[in-house]
């Protein structure tokens, strides 16, 4: 269950147009009267079904859709073909997987299909409006249980990949924390606008264009 706990929403992107995708309408619903409690966040419109969603994000544009995985009890992870299909579709439209699967290879799995954050559902409404938020920004976000299993799929392999300089190696391994610009920058002591400049060549060398593809790419190569 969702836990409520009031957050700061200084510095928030106004008015950030949600979709929830989930195939319980309780879960739906609570989302829906707990995220409008923001008044940067509204939510556009919900779905319990892949086809219900597509109709409702093709008709609404949001900025976000928050996605279960589960939807439906045949298909555990039916979620992920739709996350590929919404990306596909909408570019444009940052994918949050919001779950209650604490797998790192399901996460993995999110990322390469273009999601660019991963929630599970026990987290604090402060954390997830702070990952909505981020991930309208261009960002990408995890919650503190997510971020751990990626950093672990980055550091499960003992050699350091050449593509990369140790500089980047560590702002990889930041992003992949769920860290902003502006928090690379300070974990690291250098300027946004720098941080900027290496995600810009890691995204080149890498040959993605997407923060979350990027972790995703990493866990491949396997840095440290």
């Amino acid at each position: 269950m969702l836990e409520h706990d009031v957050g700061d929403g200084g510095g928030a992107s106004a008015g950030i147009r949600v979709v929830v995708v989930d195939d319980h309408t309780i879960v739906r619903e609570g989302l829906k009267s707990v995220l409008e409690l923001e008044a940067d966040v509204e939510v556009v419109g919900e779905a319990g079904t892949p086809e219900a969603a597509l109709r409702t994000v093709t008709e609404r544009q949001p900025d976000v859709v928050l996605l279960d995985l589960k939807l439906s009890d045949d298909r555990p992870t039916e979620g992920l073909d739709l996350c590929t299909e919404i990306v596909r579709r909408f570019p444009r439209i940052g994918v949050v997987v919001l779950t209650t699967f604490h797998d790192q290879g399901i996460v993995l799995e999110a990322l390469r299909r273009g999601a660019t954050g991963y929630v599970l559902k026990d987290v604090d409404v402060a954390e997830l409006l702070k990952i909505i938020r981020a991930v309208r920004r261009g960002d990408s976000g995890f919650d503190t249980r997510s971020a751990a299993l990626v950093v672990r799929s980055l550091t499960g392999r003992p050699q350091v990949s050449s593509r990369l300089t140790l500089r980047e190696v560590e702002i990889v391994r930041l992003l992949a924390r769920g860290f902003t610009n502006r928090e690379i920058g300070r974990a690291s002591f250098i300027s946004e606008s720098t941080v900027k400049f290496h995600l810009h060549n890691i995204m080149g060398k890498m040959q993605v264009h997407r923060r979350a593809e990027v972790v995703y790419e990493a866990t491949k190569l396997g840095l440290l």
